[in-house]
């Protein structure tokens, strides 16, 4: 496998919640449980309700098609950076977010 890196889907309590790289299964779980990930989503909030708790299941899978897509789009338009980038797949109040939609 290398170096190649492959696309996640964060599961929050079994909604598909962000996509994110990794470069492997083992990878991906280590992140979903990184403290805090957890803490920034439980500080966010999707139309009024928390995204995550602290007895959320934060559960990762590899990604569809589509959500595959939305995080290529998403990588294309963001900003350059040294980060990993993270895209939400759900709204989140309160963020400017890179519309997902060519609209």
């Amino acid at each position: 496998m290398g170096n190649q890196r492959q696309i996640f889907v964060l599961e929050v309590d079994g909604r598909p919640t962000l996509a994110f790289e990794a470069a492997s299964v083992d990878e991906a779980a280590e992140i979903s449980r990184d403290a805090d990930l957890r803490a920034d989503l439980c500080a966010l909030t999707s139309v009024g309700l928390p995204i995550c708790t602290a007895t959320s299941t934060l559960a990762p899978r590899p990604a569809g098609r589509d959500e595959i897509a939305a995080f290529e789009r998403a990588i294309h338009l963001a900003p350059a950076s040294d980060e990993p980038t993270m895209a939400f797949l759900i709204q989140v109040d309160g963020l400017v977010v890179v519309s997902m939609d060519p609209e």
